[in-house]
């Protein structure tokens, strides 16, 4: 098996791609594969020509766009639009195989998620039948609540059914922080994976890896970095312009201690967040992720409940959960709950402004 084949599909993923291919790329041709997301196709086209001197070749193919049905009132407009888009969206997915997947064969294919991988799940049972299919889990879900549930009502049971007609009969439907996501089936894992990673033997097999070697986009060094999350697009902030007003307050106080040059904000790839509602520090480019961001030097980190801060073990990490108005205190709690798990390190969680400001007093004094 001269080939590797690496399914990238997210950012949090990014470090288990980064792992196979440093572990495979100097005796193996190595094809990365991206599929919608052309921020992590571009932060890896940059790591591929200052890192691997272009020897990986990265495949990027964006997501069928379907008809629009939002505002049809008509239900049978609606049903044929809904199946109009399956049978295209079927179309294209073949169409997308043969041309970067029909003549790979021996190969070695790694992916990383059972989880959102309505594309790869369709490519990889394709790939299953004359490859040999390796799967390392996603970090990102091993602490997040998952539920294994029947469709409860007719908007669920739609989703099922669009996603078994589309992706294949035996794709699933599981419950993710109350929002639906399509799943790659227990029965695919057990007969088509050839090997199945647990999250210890990931753990173990990655623990001296050092990401380090891939902090190679130059940015200046920032005493504070916040990292942003699309909450309103979320839908876990009820009221916009209060969720603006609480940040504004938040980024006064930093003011106070900091100079508009020691700040820096990091917003989310992909999301559409609103890059005026804070007017202070320099925007970071949306397509480098945090772990390539963190520095010696950077004293305070900064955000609600992005992984980001979950990786600093440098630096000080601060959660400003508590002190946004959150449309569901129970919602609020839980996703807190998953950050602390996640974390190496402690996160402080102030509960007013005073509170975060005596925080951000004393870092600026240490």
């Amino acid at each position: 098996m001269n080939t590797i084949v690496i399914f990238c599909e997210s950012y949090p993923q990014i470090k288990n791609a980064l792992y196979v291919i440093t572990q495979n790329c100097d005796q193996h041709s190595i094809t990365l594969v991206i599929s919608g997301n052309r921020n992590l196709y571009k932060l890896f086209k940059i790591i591929n020509e200052k890192v691997f001197h272009d020897t990986l070749h990265i495949i990027c193919f964006e997501r069928y766009q379907g008809l629009m049905i939002a505002g049809t009132n008509n239900k049978v407009k609606k049903a044929f639009y809904i199946l109009l888009n399956i049978i295209r969206e079927r179309r294209y997915l073949k169409e997308t195989y043969n041309k970067y997947f029909v003549e790979v064969r021996r190969a070695r294919v790694f992916f990383f998620s059972k989880w959102w991988g309505n594309y790869a799940f369709y490519l990889l049972k394709k790939l299953g039948k004359t490859n040999e299919l390796v799967y390392i889990p996603d970090p990102s879900y091993d602490v997040l609540p998952i539920e294994h549930l029947p469709p409860t009502n007719i908007v669920d049971l739609v989703i099922l059914a669009i996603t078994k007609l589309t992706f294949g009969h035996n794709m699933t439907v599981d419950k993710v922080l109350g929002h639906s996501v399509a799943c790659i089936p227990n029965d695919f894992m057990e007969k088509e994976v050839h090997k199945v990673i647990d999250v210890k033997e990931r753990n173990e097999m990655m623990r001296n890896f050092d990401l380090s070697q891939f902090r190679i986009f130059g940015m200046c060094k920032y005493s504070v970095v916040y990292f942003d999350q699309d909450l309103v697009e979320a839908g876990y902030i009820a009221d916009e312009d209060t969720f603006n007003r609480e940040l504004t307050s938040i980024f006064n106080i930093l003011g106070k201690y900091f100079s508009q040059k020691e700040i820096a904000c990091k917003y989310h790839p992909r999301h559409s967040s609103n890059k005026t509602k804070i007017r202070i520090g320099d925007v970071l480019p949306d397509y480098v992720p945090a772990e390539f961001l963190y520095d010696d030097n950077t004293k305070l980190y900064l955000s609600v409940f992005s992984f980001a801060i979950a990786n600093v073990e440098k630096g000080l990490a601060v959660s400003i959960a508590d002190l946004i108005t959150f449309e569901n205190a129970d919602v609020k709690h839980q996703l807190k709950e998953i950050l602390i798990q996640r974390s190496k390190s402690t996160i402080l969680s102030p509960k007013s402004l005073d509170e975060f400001e005596r925080i951000v007093a004393g870092v600026s004094r240490a």
